[in-house]
C-alpha cells in the first residue's frame, strides 16, 4: 500500500483543508436558516398593524440594497464562502467605509423584515439564531482576513462590524476611489 503524498507545505495544506471544509460547512448553516425562515409559513402569532407591517418591507427591501450594494463594490472576488478569495482584495470604499460586513448586516436586516412579516414565532427564533451564527461565522472570518490583508487589522479597529456607529475608517487604507 502506498503512502499518500505529503505537501511540502505540510501543515499549510492541511489547515487550508480543514478551513475550506468549515467554511462551506458555515455557509450550509447559514442557508438552512435563511430557507428556514422563509419557508416558515405566514401566521397569526401576533397582530402586524399597517405601520409594522410597513416597516417589515422597508427591511426587507433595505436588507437587498445593502447586499446588492455590498456585492457591487466587492466586485469579482465576492463568493458565499468566509474564507478571502485569491480574486479579492481588502475594501474600504461604499458601505465597507461604514461597515466592515454590509453583506451580513444586509442579510440580518433583509431577515428581520422577512421574519416579522411572516407573524410567527418558529420565524422569529430561527432569525435570533441566524443573527448569533452571523456574529460567529464573522469572528472566524476575521481571524483569516487578518491572516490575508495586512491593513485588515486596522481596518478593523476603525470601522464598526455590522451597524454604521462609531469611527470612521482613515481614508489611506484602499487606494480605490468611493461609491
Amino acid at each position: 500500500m502506498d503512502e499518500p503524498r505529503r505537501s511540502t507545505t505540510g501543515k499549510r495544506d492541511s489547515r487550508h483543508s480543514r478551513d475550506l471544509a468549515i467554511a462551506w460547512g458555515l455557509v450550509a448553516v447559514q442557508a438552512v436558516l435563511i430557507i428556514g425562515i422563509l419557508l416558515t409559513p405566514i401566521s397569526t402569532d401576533w397582530p402586524l398593524p399597517p405601520a409594522a407591517a410597513a416597516v417589515a418591507t422597508a427591511l426587507t427591501w433595505l436588507g437587498i440594497a445593502l447586499i446588492v450594494w455590498a456585492v457591487l463594490v466587492f466586485g469579482r472576488g465576492v463568493t458565499p464562502s468566509p474564507l478571502p478569495s485569491n480574486r479579492a482584495q481588502l475594501r474600504t470604499r461604499g458601505p465597507y467605509r461604514w461597515i466592515r460586513h454590509p453583506m451580513y448586516t444586509g442579510v440580518i436586516v433583509l431577515m428581520a423584515g422577512s421574519a416579522l412579516g411572516r407573524r410567527n414565532w418558529i420565524a422569529a427564533v430561527l432569525w435570533i439564531l441566524l443573527v448569533v451564527f452571523l456574529l460567529t461565522k464573522m469572528r472566524w472570518e476575521e481571524r483569516r482576513l487578518m491572516e490575508t490583508y495586512p491593513g485588515y487589522d486596522s481596518y478593523r479597529k476603525t470601522v464598526p462590524a455590522l451597524m454604521p456607529f462609531g469611527p470612521r475608517p482613515a481614508s489611506s487604507l484602499d487606494s480605490s476611489s468611493s461609491t
